[in-house]
Parts: C-alpha cells; structure tokens; sequence
C-alpha cells in the first residue's frame, strides 16, 4: 500500500499537519500522516531531520492538491476555533459594553500553544512583505499573539497597556530604535483599543504599516486607515445596551473577560 502513497504536503508543526488531514477526510479522501509519531516524541527533529507527510494514493493526488490550496486562513481559523470551543452562544456583554449573542472566547485558543502558533504562523505569512521593524500587541491577550509572531518573523517585540485610563507602552521598553511597527489583535469589534494603539505608536514618533487580527467580528466594516490582515472575518451582530432585544426578552447577560479595553 505505501507504494502507492504520495506526499502532497509537509509540516513541522503536527496541529497543522492535523488540521489539514481532517480538511481532506472530511472531503472524502483518505489520508495518511507519516512520521508523526516520531516527532510528537522528539519535536526538536522538526524541520531538521524529520518533516511529517501528508499522503494520499497516487490517484488522488491532483484532486487533493487542489483541494488543500483551498485550506484557507478562515477555514483554519474557524475549524480551531470550533475545536477549542471558543465559538460561544447566549446573551453576552464585550469589553467594548455593547451586547451580542454570540462571543469568541480567546483564552481558551491561547491555552493551546499548538493551536496559537498555527494561527500566528499563518498571520506572519499575511505580514511577512510588509516593512516594519517591531510587533506591537496591546495587553491581555494579543501579547501572546504579537510575541509569537514577532519571533516568527524575527522582529522586536513590545506591548502596550492601559494606566489611568490612558494607552501606553508597558515601561522599561526601549523605543530609541523602533521606526515601523504593525499591530496585532486578537478580536476586534469596534477597533477602539486598536485606535488606542495607534494613537499611542504615533505620539511616539512610530509609524503604523498595518494591522493584524485573529478575528474581525465587525464583517470588514473598520476602517483603520492602514491595511488590515485579517485570518477570519465574521458579521456578528451587537447592539448597545439599551437597543438589546436580549436584555429586553430577559435572558441573562454574561460577562466573560476581565480586560479593559474597549474593542
């Protein structure tokens, strides 16, 4: 049987290598993944001795292929979202005090290393053209996103947080060498913390080039006046509080998070 395999794809990241064997099963093909069991021992092989091979038989690789060039930032996005069960439905109030029916819970995709890494792999390959010096993630959530990436690409990494009400950079960061910088969020809605940023990179004399996001829930309606890379754009609706037909039917309000940003 292996004889008549091909390897269509090679990953050094098994979540990946996962995720894009469960695209093509759900398709109907039949895959096989080799060599991952020896690197969920040894992950340090990666990419270094050992690749793991997405395979499928030789009369299916051309259908594959091109199914697998279809294995967009969205379906990525959306399959780890699901997966993570961060895809939440009921009567929510978002940081940014506006109301919804449905909410992403970030914290439970950054609990999962794998799962983050994927996701900003994909966001770094959206950004890696642009000309920018360091990564700027506003605090709680898009540190993580925002290091990673900046790791990634091999860029300077900094992050920005509110004191007294007020958005700044995190002291102790050195800014003397930062030029040009993108900005990295995880869920933006109304994009008021990422106004907030970059407010603040400008007031210090550094030039925004674009902006990253894991999820833009307003459908592509923000406009920043920067390009914007987005690897899932979703119309969820929200409403202020006193339009709410939630509130007005009397389901109980949820509010998930702890951060103060208004996004």
């Amino acid at each position: 049987m292996e004889d008549n395999l091909i390897t269509i794809s090679s990953y050094t990241d098994i979540f990946e290598a996962e995720m894009a064997k469960g695209f093509l099963e759900d398709s109907g093909f039949e895959v096989f993944l080799q060599n991952e069991r020896i690197l969920s021992l040894y992950p340090s092989m990666a990419g270094d001795m050992y690749m793991i091979e997405l395979q499928v038989f030789a009369d299916a690789e051309q259908e594959a292929k091109t199914l697998l060039e279809d294995l967009d930032d969205s379906y990525l996005c959306t399959n780890i979202l699901r997966q993570e069960n961060a895809l939440l439905e009921g009567h929510f109030q978002l940081t940014s005090g506006n109301h919804s029916n449905q909410y992403i819970e970030k914290i439970r995709v950054l609990q999962n290393p794998a799962a983050t890494h994927v996701l900003c792999n994909r966001l770094a390959k959206r950004l890696q053209d642009y000309d920018f010096d360091t990564v700027i993630g506003p605090a709680y959530g898009a540190i993580v996103l925002a290091f990673d990436l900046a790791r990634i690409l091999e860029k300077s990494f900094v992050f920005t947080q509110r004191k007294d009400g007020q958005m700044v950079f995190r002291n102790g960061f050195d800014l003397s060498q930062v030029k040009k910088a993108v900005i990295i969020e995880d869920i933006v809605s109304t994009g008021g913390s990422v106004q907030e940023v970059i407010k603040c990179a400008l007031d210090r004399g550094i030039e925004v080039v674009a902006i990253g996001l894991m999820v833009d829930r307003s459908g592509g309606k923000l406009d920043f006046g920067l390009p914007v890379e987005s690897l899932l754009t979703l119309d969820i609706p929200f409403w202020a509080p006193e339009d709410c037909e939630l509130c007005k039917d009397g389901i109980k309000l949820s509010k998930p998070g702890s951060s103060d940003k208004l996004s």
